[in-house]
């Protein structure tokens, strides 16, 4: 699976899905038409006609000069059928009824695009699912985060929000927002009471790779489109609950006729609506179904274990209700969600049908004994703090770019490892508003060298609340292996983030002052705050659909990214020869000499925030130029891959942790001055 080559296919998808949108709005207004004129048929007499006509003189005319010039001799019945049909054209109905569904079509899609504006943790909400506490003690949940947690490090992408459909017994879950920073992830209560650990890793491991393959932001938009194409039928609904409830609340008979008025208009509407509903169905089953499998392939590939989400299916598969979900939404959702959320036909289906998938995954699964599952890991399982081991065989096996939104089980297992590393009182303290504030506050309290006390001060005028727990957790930052600092503070985002936004922004504006007390920032100051602005959605990124095609205009912000990529390299000589090797790829002129004291971290992130307008395959050839630079040596050292990391983050790219080897200091982690 190629990272770019899907984001791009997800992007181009879109244009696919308006161009079938458009088809089944055209089919949806024919097919009303239709039933329209039968209708008008039925009802139609020669007076009316006459009545309806007046004003219409100039259509009926060209009509029938139209039908002398074909010289066409109809039969009575036909002449019948002709007569009406010119009464129908005549009187304008046909034009009125299809600016009716149109306007009705365009309020819905309106509607629900505002309606899901705020992203992912929007449509958790719409959906009625409610945010898992970090610090929960129930042992379920506390698996479900453990998992997403240790999945995430292994990615190299942020842990996104966790939400629970507490009322849903069926197995399910979906992942929703507009990017991979600002994602959630909405798992069933039946999921979390039906799956072992190991099949609930292989639902997570389908979602994340949702994730990684673009389609939340398609799904979110097929979900606001096709909104449109239900309203009519949402319209009839209401009409006749409203109907039954009038005649439940009054006995006259002026209030029954009513009632029985809007029963009937409301039955017409909810038949008529229910075309939008079919053409829905079938432009959802077009898109998702290939994408479900793709999902599934690459979930296996993560986890390296197909009898996990094969066994997940299974459950699905043999449980009463399967993936089936009793919310109101449930029809909207369905191209969203893990398994069907409503009973439909195999042709109208989103997903393939959950045998086809099983024996996709797992050819011999279901002839399986069920007992040879993996013993289920619990939540509570104790972790030991050790050195973490270093494993350098993913390079061996890719170039760094191949690594980009690829999760291998090496990577899996190792981040389970790297995941165990981490102190278990310090899990705790990151999951808790306070702690994971305090754990940013001593990320730059270890690059303040002798303005640490005026940081302290500060913190203790602005913050005083947060000290305990600074006092807590600085001896940990203090003895903590470099490679640890980056997966922590992941865990600490979804606790900032539920801070109100007010919040947010003061907190980080706090941040950036306590850098600045000392005039200088280092690379462990300039990481944290990069990717902390990042994910609480703090700094501008690009969320539309039209990504520039052209690299030219970028040439100076790529000399800035490849000079310091040369900086940082230790053979020299060699990295300003990649540097000339990339630029001369570009077509662009190769300006080496420009140290990071000159150009500063400021104009680093400037540069990568401009470099995110460029589209997907540009951005394939951005790291892999980066890749080269770094790799010029023979060598990744340790804040080589944490730039790239960076980068690769900058450009909506993540790239999964890979350990390569810190030592105790570098000498080229020098602080830039600030500014």
């Amino acid at each position: 699976m190629d990272f770019f080559e899907q984001q791009d296919k997800a992007r181009k998808k879109t244009v696919q899905l308006v161009l079938l949108f458009l088809l089944g709005l055209v089919a949806t207004l024919i097919v009303i038409n239709i039933i329209c004129f039968i209708g008008f048929w039925l009802l139609w007499s020669p007076e009316q006609f006459s009545a309806v006509s007046t004003g219409s003189h100039s259509q009926s005319v060209l009509f029938s000069q139209f039908i002398e010039m074909t010289g066409y001799q109809a039969t009575p019945s036909q002449n019948r059928l002709l007569n009406v049909w010119q009464a129908w054209w005549s009187s304008n109905l046909n034009w009125q009824i299809s600016m009716g569904v149109l306007v009705a079509v365009l309020i819905g899609t309106l509607f629900r695009y505002l309606e899901l504006a705020g992203g992912g943790r929007k449509v958790a909400q719409w959906a009625g699912a409610i945010p898992i506490e970090m610090n929960t003690r129930l042992l379920e949940q506390k698996q479900l985060l453990n998992i997403c947690e240790e999945m995430a490090i292994a990615a190299g992408m942020p842990v996104p929000e966790v939400y629970i459909m507490a009322q849903e017994k069926g197995i399910n879950a979906f992942v929703a927002g507009y990017s991979v920073d600002q994602a959630v992830l909405v798992v069933t209560k039946g999921a979390l009471d039906h799956l072992t650990r190991d099949q609930l890793q292989g639902v997570i491991g389908h979602e994340y790779s949702h994730i990684l393959n673009g389609d939340m932001r398609l799904n979110i938009r097929l979900m606001s489109l096709l909104a449109g194409l239900v309203m009519i039928g949402q319209i009839g609904r209401f009409l006749l609950h409203s109907s039954f409830s009038s005649t439940h609340r009054s006995h006259r008979s002026r209030d029954g006729r009513l009632a029985v008025g809007l029963a009937a208009i409301g039955l017409v509407f909810a038949g008529v609506g229910y075309i939008g509903v079919l053409v829905g169905r079938m432009i959802k089953a077009a898109v998702s179904r290939q994408r479900e499998f793709l999902a599934d392939a690459s979930s296996v590939q993560f986890t390296r274990n197909p009898d996990g989400l094969a066994g997940a299916l299974y459950e699905i598969q043999a449980l009463s209700g399967g993936s089936q979900l009793i919310h109101h939404h449930a029809e909207d959702m369905s191209h969203l969600c893990f398994g069907e959320t409503v009973a439909l036909s195999d042709r109208l289906a989103t997903h393939p049908p959950v045998l086809e998938r099983i024996r996709r995954i797992s050819p011999n699964f279901v002839a399986k004994e069920r007992s040879r599952r993996r013993k289920d890991e619990t939540a509570q399982s104790s972790v030991s703090r050790s050195q973490p081991k270093a494993f350098d065989q993913a390079l061996a096996a890719a170039t760094l770019t191949a690594l980009v939104g690829q999760v291998t089980p090496d990577h899996v297992n190792y981040a389970r490892n790297l995941y165990q590393n981490i102190p278990e009182q310090v899990k705790i303290w990151v999951h808790q508003s306070q702690g994971a504030k305090a754990y940013l506050y001593c990320q730059v309290l270890l690059g303040t060298g002798d303005m640490r006390q005026s940081v302290l001060d500060t913190i203790k005028k602005e913050d005083p609340s947060v000290l305990a727990s600074i006092q807590q957790i600085w001896p940990y930052c203090q003895k903590m292996d470099e490679q640890l600092r980056q997966p922590i503070l992941e865990l600490a985002i979804p606790t900032l983030k539920r801070m109100l936004e007010t919040e947010r922004v003061i907190f980080i504006d706090r941040l950036e002052r306590l850098i600045e007390l000392d005039g200088r920032v280092d690379f462990i100051e300039w990481i944290t705050l990069t990717l902390t602005k990042r994910r609480l959605a703090l700094v501008s990124v690009n969320r539309s659909n039209s990504l520039d095609n052209k690299i030219a205009p970028y040439f100076n912000d790529l000399q800035v990214l490849f000079n310091v990529l040369v900086e940082l390299n230790p053979d020299k000589q060699a990295a300003e020869a990649a540097q000339q090797a990339v630029c001369q790829r570009l077509g662009m002129e190769c300006k080496p000499n420009q140290t990071l004291r000159e150009v500063g971290y400021d104009r680093v992130g400037a540069a990568l925030q401009a470099l995110e307008n460029v589209n997907f395959m540009w951005r394939k050839v951005i790291l892999q130029g980066c890749a080269d630079i770094v790799e010029s040596d023979g060598a990744i050292g340790f804040r080589e891959y944490e730039i790239m990391r960076v980068v690769a983050e900058c450009l909506d790219c993540p790239m999964p942790l890979l350990m390569v080897g810190a030592g105790v200091f570098d000498e080229r982690d020098i602080p830039i001055p600030f500014g």
